[in-house]
């Protein structure tokens, strides 16, 4: 990796100015196999962005390699029940069980995309951007296709597959993480401040 990259922290405001960046990113990423998305899909990027940064809390992590962005994650803090409206929640929820839905809600982390540019693959970017959004969370939960090149790595970090499901004709599986446990006096030193 080059020296000028930069992986930091950002709003919703700050993921909002990437637009442009973002959707370039998005069209790299889920245009080429398993997704092959049509350009009808690519297209409406821009509007899903909107909505993911219009939730509360919505921010993420950031890569880039001087002014250019190399690799994203993003999402927001899940609300204390499933959503529902979009195509994607309500295929979500009926598709899960009263169990599975229990970790998919508050006090989790919803991560709504992981994207890295296609030539920065394979460099440690999606597992440092990964580590990095959830680590100050109990939980977390994605979905993303089964044949995903990323699916791999989320079974690699610890992350469990719940479920199967399929949105707009996209088969999709439903990842869950949950912190390790803090054990013995490390757990004590944090309850303690």
């Amino acid at each position: 990796m080059s020296r000028d990259i930069a992986v930091r922290s950002v709003g919703a405001f700050e993921l909002a100015a990437y637009r442009d960046q973002l959707e370039r990113l998005y069209r790299k990423c889920f245009s080429a196999p398993p997704w092959h998305e049509s350009e009808e899909r690519l297209a409406a990027f821009q509007g899903r962005l909107d909505r993911h940064l219009s939730n509360s809390g919505a921010g993420g992590v950031v890569v880039a390699d001087v002014d250019e962005l190399v690799g994203v994650i993003y999402g927001w803090p899940a609300g204390p029940e499933l959503a529902s409206g979009s195509p994607f929640d309500d295929a979500l929820a009926a598709a899960v069980t009263p169990d599975i839905a229990r970790r998919l809600v508050a006090p989790a982390l919803v991560v709504a995309e992981l994207m890295v540019e296609p030539s920065y693959q394979r460099r440690g970017i999606g597992r440092a951007l990964l580590t990095r959004y959830v680590e100050e969370w109990p939980a977390a939960w994605l979905a993303t296709h089964p044949e995903a090149p990323a699916a791999i790595l989320y079974r690699q970090e610890g992350w469990r597959q719940e479920c199967e499901f399929s949105v707009e004709y996209y088969p999709m599986v439903v990842f869950t993480w949950q912190a390790p446990r803090r054990t013995g006096s490390s757990a004590r030193r944090v309850a303690r401040g």
